[in-house]
């Protein structure tokens, strides 16, 4: 490792190793929108809103067959409504829906029917759609500091990674307040969706060096960077693309959450996983800024306390969600191979330029953000490691 980057991880925490572009405007897909969430009141325009009555209005509008006024958000995911991000994001819009008696609708579409995941972003920053779910990754490009949680073994046990992303937590703080300025998209929530792993075809060797010359799927920017500067030779391909590419044997390994394995049904194109967990997979939940200044106080308040309860939710039933994604892969017949400390470090030293061009493009918050992450490592939640997790600060 360098020691410029090392110098500022040391600052950080003594005992750990370790301007943005105008995003363009996608365009909608032509399949009509389909309603997940169950219809309770009928739908009126997606930015209409909540009828607000005076009692002394004619006798018609006290009527207890009056049209009750909705206001229906859509909202694009890339996964499916069965996936677990899915089945989380339903459950908060019946709860939206509950409590505001059905003035607010979240009209969901699953499995990228309006926007694919590198999509959302300026989907939702331009009012395209209302609301997205979308990973993390895909806001590092206009929002450098969100990146943080892809620099290679920062965040890699999920006690860190949950404390990282509470609400209150300097870190996300920093990073909602990034993403609104540059994006207008308001962050509602964060929640996990495995770790990090490398999936491969028909390739001997699981260890480091076995990266080397190899065609790798990088579904995004910075995995594409990790995977040259280990000595890769990277193709970007969407997530939706990645079974394909494999398939087709275009390319032979790729780096994607655990997921992956379910979601994408990788198990059918690859016979190992690298269980490297080098960064956490995370899906932000976001709604346009105007849509959000459409709504009532009161409604504003509604889906901010069904959107914590959302992270919440998905959090303790997390560690569960992720053991059964590992042993679907083992099921399949996908060996599910463990880096030794040796070859932890070897990723970690031709991973290292990643971190010091990050400082680069962070600025003036890399300071702030690396003494909040310092903050973190030394506090009992995240200094000691986690049940049957040995050696977490190798890894």
């Amino acid at each position: 490792m360098n020691s410029r980057a090392l110098c500022l991880l040391l600052a950080a925490l003594p005992m750990v190793a370790v301007g943005p572009a105008v995003a363009q405007t996608a365009t909608p897909r032509a399949t009509p929108p389909r309603a997940v969430v169950p219809q309770s009141a009928t739908p009126q325009s997606a930015t209409a809103q909540t009828a607000k009555t005076p009692a002394a209005k004619s006798p018609a509008a006290k009527s207890p067959t009056a049209k009750l006024q909705t206001t229906t958000l859509h909202l694009t995911m890339p996964v499916s409504a069965t996936n677990p991000i899915g089945e989380n994001i339903l459950a908060f819009g019946r709860e939206v829906e509950k409590q505001t008696g059905g003035a607010v609708r979240i009209e969901i579409h699953e499995k990228a029917e309006l926007y694919e995941d590198h999509e959302v972003v300026s989907a939702v920053s331009s009012g395209g759609v209302e609301m997205g779910a979308t990973p993390l990754n895909q806001f590092a490009y206009d929002v450098p500091v969100a990146g943080v949680f892809l620099q290679p073994f920062m965040f890699n046990f999920n006690a860190l990674v949950r404390a990282a992303a509470k609400p209150d937590s300097e870190i996300r703080k920093m990073i909602d307040d990034e993403i609104l300025y540059w994006t207008n998209a308001r962050v509602l929530w964060w929640q996990p969706h495995g770790s990090t792993v490398i999936f491969s075809r028909k390739v001997p060797d699981a260890d480091r060096a076995a990266i080397v010359d190899r065609h790798v799927g990088a579904p995004d920017e910075s995995t594409k960077d990790l995977a040259k500067a280990c000595g890769g030779t990277p193709h970007l391909v969407p997530a939706a693309d990645l079974y394909s590419a494999l398939e087709k044997d275009s390319v032979q390994m790729t780096m994607t959450d655990i997921f992956g394995v379910m979601d994408r049904e990788l198990w059918r194109v690859t016979d190992t996983i690298v269980n490297t967990r080098h960064a956490p997979s995370l899906f932000l939940v976001v709604i346009n800024d105007k849509a959000w200044e459409k709504l009532s106080e009161k409604h504003q308040h509604i889906l901010s306390e069904a959107a914590a309860a959302a992270q919440e939710r998905m959090w303790e039933h997390f560690t569960q969600s992720e053991a059964e994604a590992y042993a679907f892969a083992a099921k399949k017949g996908i060996k599910v191979r463990e880096p030794s400390a040796k070859e932890v470090v070897a990723w970690r030293e031709c991973s290292s330029p990643l971190l010091e061009s990050y400082m680069d493009r962070i600025g003036e918050l890399g300071p702030k953000l690396f003494a909040a992450y310092g903050k973190l490592r030394t506090d009992p939640c995240c200094n000691a490691a986690a049940p049957g997790q040995s050696q977490f600060d190798l890894r």
